[in-house]
């Protein structure tokens, strides 16, 4: 579709608007970002825990305003930089994810399921990210991208190990996803901090 039908064209003047006050309050471009993924967060639980969908829409829309507004702020600061690209990018996908989460438990079909429909979903989410980190510190210029425990090779094999395991216990398939979304989520944690500190390096003034 065009992208002068899209709904950020519709809701610019309102980022602008909304941009122009964190200016003046001085909130940098990464504390926005983080103020939207605590929205996301915000929504997922109060949708969880309570049911509130107008609630959970509103903080919803918010998460999505602000995330059109840290990049205004970037560019109206002049702050845009390598390593705010980077961290804007995984929290919105992070966002993406978690907004997404309360379906899980309230739309599922199959109750019984319990909390195995919780760790696909958490070994799915990892899985992605692990790979998304990849791919987008490596369009921002990094190099040495290849970091991290269970990088793709590492999570197939796991699933492979512990599903011929089955036949020693039963149990062992479902302690491989339990160690696929794990180590997933861990080594995206360590490759944000890894690429992190190439990234500033790269936004580093040369003398």
């Amino acid at each position: 579709m065009p992208s002068r039908f899209r709904l950020r064209r519709v809701f610019g003047p309102l980022v602008r608007i909304v941009a122009r006050g964190f200016i003046r309050l001085g909130i940098s471009p990464n504390v926005i970002s983080v103020l939207a993924f605590l929205l996301g967060l915000c929504a997922a639980i109060v949708l969880l825990l309570f049911h509130w969908y107008v609630i959970y829409a509103l903080l919803v829309f918010c998460a999505g305003l602000l995330d059109g507004v840290d990049g205004e702020v970037a560019r109206q600061t002049n702050q845009m930089s390598v390593t705010g690209g980077f961290f804007d990018s995984m929290l919105d996908r992070l966002v993406d994810v978690i907004v997404l989460f309360p379906f899980l438990w309230l739309l599922n079909p199959l109750p019984q399921l319990g909390p195995t429909v919780w760790w696909v979903a958490l070994a799915i989410t990892g899985s992605l990210l692990v790979s998304y980190a990849r791919s987008r510190a490596q369009a921002a210029g990094v190099t040495d991208t290849d970091v991290g425990l269970a990088a793709r090779s590492e999570r197939l094999f796991i699933l492979v190990v512990t599903s011929l395991l089955v036949v020693v216990y039963p149990a062992f398939p479902y302690l491989g996803l339990l160690l696929v979304a794990f180590l997933s989520h861990l080594t995206v944690m360590y490759r944000v901090l890894y690429y992190r500190r190439q990234l500033q390096a790269m936004d580093t003034p040369k003398p």
